[in-house]
């Protein structure tokens, strides 16, 4: 370790690094002590190879850049880039609040780039193992996951538990209900808790095999003839009040002996019925009754003052017109 003087335009500062964060007011307050009583403390540079890389104290090498000084006081130590990282972590973490995106990026860098498991970044940096672990596992995140994070939408605890979600479209979606919500992590993590369980019942089910046959289709009954079919064989029928009008002054028109022949034969308003709800020919005509379909769901129609039920009228209809 030695003090030396070097101009600070020479000194390299790594792109992934923690930088010490200050308000507007506090800058102010900052650039003022360095005009009044210069630097006291000295710059902390790392001697890397034939480069001195800075580690600690960039906002006073700027200071001293923009003021036009030839030479600042600096410590240099040799070491490597490792060093340099996990120093700087060291040192910005002893002063108070850093930015948590600029630790995850650095901590991620140490693990992905340069090799280092948690146990040895908690042996440089002094931070918690479970801090560390979580970093890491964030840093693998969806990058909408570390842009919230760096923006402040979300903290360190929620940003870990989305990472736990193995998909980016999952993560993205929590995060745009959390702008509304306002999980809190405990509430976050039983969501994400019931979702994974969730998901690995989805892969214990067995997967066909070449041998294996398709489960059987599920069946819903026919509104109709009250008969099962397939969901593709049924049809959804939306009428209007008019519409639905017109089909019960149809039932009513007609003469007892052509509904009765209608039912029976498959005829008239019965084989129009069985067209709309049993296409492609799965059933015979005449299987579904239009007294079904005009039925118990029926809207209810009035000409008379006395609500009834269109297929309540009918019936009516039909026993007038027997002998």
């Amino acid at each position: 370790m030695k003090l030396r003087r070097i101009d600070p335009k020479t000194i390299k500062w790594p792109e992934v690094r923690v930088t010490a964060q200050f308000d507007e007011v506090l800058y102010a307050q900052f650039k003022e002590s360095i005009k009044t009583v210069g630097q006291i403390a000295p710059i902390i540079c790392y001697q890397v190879g034939e480069e001195i890389v800075g580690c600690d104290g960039k906002h006073r090498c700027d200071e001293a850049i923009m003021s036009g000084e030839g030479a600042v006081d600096v410590v240099v130590i040799p070491g490597d880039e490792v060093d340099v990282l996990t120093k700087n972590i060291f040192l910005d973490h002893l002063r108070g609040k850093t930015s948590v995106s600029q630790m995850l990026r650095v901590i991620s860098s140490l693990y992905k780039d340069y090799g280092l498991d948690p146990d040895q970044i908690r042996e440089k940096t002094g931070l918690t193992r479970e801090y560390i672990e979580k970093l890491i596992k964030i840093g693998f995140a969806s990058p909408s996951v570390q842009e919230a994070l760096d923006q402040g939408v979300i903290g360190i605890g929620h940003a870990f538990e989305l990472s736990r979600l193995p998909h980016p479209i999952q993560q993205e979606e929590i995060i745009a209900k959390h702008q509304v919500w306002r999980f809190t992590v405990k509430e976050l993590k039983e969501q994400i808790d019931m979702v994974l369980a969730e998901m690995e019942k989805l892969d214990k089910e067995t997967p066909l095999t070449p041998g294996t046959e398709p489960p059987a289709p599920r069946m819903y009954c026919c509104e109709g003839c009250k008969q099962e079919a397939e969901p593709r064989y049924l049809r959804p029928v939306m009428l209007c009040p008019d519409c639905y009008g017109e089909v019960w002054r149809i039932a009513k028109a007609a003469p007892a002996e052509e509904l009765k022949a209608a039912a029976e034969g498959g005829g008239g308003l019965n084989s129009l019925a069985s067209e709309l709800f049993c296409p492609q020919g799965r059933k015979t005509p005449g299987s579904c009754d239009i007294k079904n379909l005009l039925g118990a769901r029926a809207p209810k129609f009035s000409t008379t003052g006395t609500t009834v039920p269109v297929s309540t009228r009918a019936s009516r209809l039909a026993a007038r017109s027997s002998p």
